[in-house]
């Protein structure tokens, strides 16, 4: 079991997609996830046997070697069931998600989804396992969470104050243009 403050949850992410893999590496935050992405089942499995993450987020269309086939290799052969796994893919059919179950997954993440909630909705996976570890952890990632919300409404606010300023001050400066040309004026 991960103690949250001296260690990392780390997590594999199978996504052959690098547009989603970018999307994971956002929403995963580097405060609290020690996380690897790879692109393929091969790898995937080189990862697992070498690095032994907490979570793998699996991808069930993979070039190569499915999900599925990674997720049969790594419960049964490799006999890792300690391993939290989530399944993602764009396929909600009811019949992915069962073909996945009978191998022992803890979540299914249907793409797209919230780059805001991965983190959570991960570790609530997560926590069917290690819940101490991940309440901690979740804590932390809400915190991030508020702590960047606040820091784009201050942003925001920040660019309305600028540009009500330089509204303000190009109407002083026409203001002092238009003065300065009155007191040129000769006076009849």
């Amino acid at each position: 079991m991960r103690i949250y403050g001296t260690n990392k949850i780390k997590v594999l992410v199978v996504e052959d997609d690098t547009s989603t893999q970018l999307l994971y590496d956002k929403g995963l935050f580097n405060q609290v996830f020690d996380k690897k992405l790879v692109a393929s089942g091969e790898e995937a499995l080189l990862v697992h046997n070498e690095w032994h993450p907490d979570i793998i987020i699996l991808d069930i269309q993979l070039p190569e070697m499915n999900g599925d086939q990674v997720l049969k290799e790594i419960r049964t052969n490799i006999e890792d069931k300690k391993t939290t796994i989530v399944m993602a893919t764009s396929m909600a059919g009811r019949e992915d998600v069962m073909s996945c179950v009978k191998y022992g997954i803890e979540g299914y993440i249907v793409k797209p989804f919230s780059v805001q909630e991965i983190a959570l909705k991960i570790l609530g996976y997560y926590a069917k396992k290690e819940q101490d570890c991940a309440l901690k952890a979740d804590a932390r990632c809400r915190d991030i969470l508020q702590q960047s919300q606040t820091r784009l409404l201050l942003a925001k606010e920040d660019a309305k104050t600028k540009e009500n300023t330089r509204g303000l001050g190009s109407e002083s400066a026409a203001d002092k243009k238009t003065e300065a040309a009155a007191e040129e004026k000769p006076k009849d």
